[in-house]
């Protein structure tokens, strides 16, 4: 069953119902040892992609955005997609429709980066294939994987081939007041385990407005 593990403040009938993912607010528990890193970018935005760069700017918080513009350094969210596998094709649907409704995303001033676990160049193919509006970084290492707990399975046969192991993870950050803050994070336990866009702006919108 999906649930909300810590931190909500939605009812609970909400929870069991699985409008709301498992997400998880506590950055120690989850094992995520650091939220910056700076990794090459084949999608908009600068290259390379200082996560750090994208905190908002206190005074420009609130300034509606459009679809069409990419994310400056100025947003109160910032939602990373933790991909699979270049090969992964629920990732890329998950990308499409993120890349769809992405003016819902800039009306909340959130930028959106995927993190894609594969060389820059292919980075750039998937950038041709998905036309991101939104940054799509390089992590060929892992090494922002491992740094955020994205999961994988099937032990050693698991970690050496991502496709088959690899599992996705969706992290959200409060960027109100110039630094990033862990607010949300999914796992996934199967490939196909993510939450849906309704499901990602509506945590989206919890974490704005508890900070209000």
């Amino acid at each position: 069953m999906l649930r909300l593990i810590k931190g909500g403040s939605g009812p609970r009938e909400e929870v069991e119902a699985g409008l709301v993912h498992e997400f998880d607010r506590e950055r120690r528990d989850l094992g995520v040892s650091e939220l910056d890193f700076e990794l090459p970018n084949a999608g908009a935005g600068p290259d390379p992609l200082r996560l750090s760069d994208l905190a908002a700017d206190p005074d420009t918080v609130g300034r509606r955005r459009t679809a069409s513009k990419t994310p400056p350094d100025d947003n109160a969210a910032v939602v990373l997609l933790f991909h699979r596998d270049y090969r992964c094709r629920n990732c890329r649907q998950q990308v499409q429709e993120v890349a769809d409704r992405y003016g819902e995303f800039r009306e909340r001033d959130a930028a959106v980066v995927s993190v894609l676990p594969e060389s820059r160049e292919k980075a750039e193919k998937w950038q041709k294939k998905t036309h991101s509006p939104f940054p799509v970084v390089a992590d060929a290492d892992k090494s922002v994987a491992e740094q955020y707990g994205q999961p994988t399975r099937l032990g050693k046969l698991g970690g050496l081939h991502d496709l088959v192991g690899r599992l996705p993870e969706t992290a959200i950050l409060d960027g109100r007041g110039g630094d990033l803050r862990l607010f949300a994070v999914h796992r996934g336990d199967k490939p196909a385990d993510r939450p849906s866009v309704d499901d990602v702006l509506a945590m989206v919108d919890r974490m704005l407005a508890d900070g209000e």
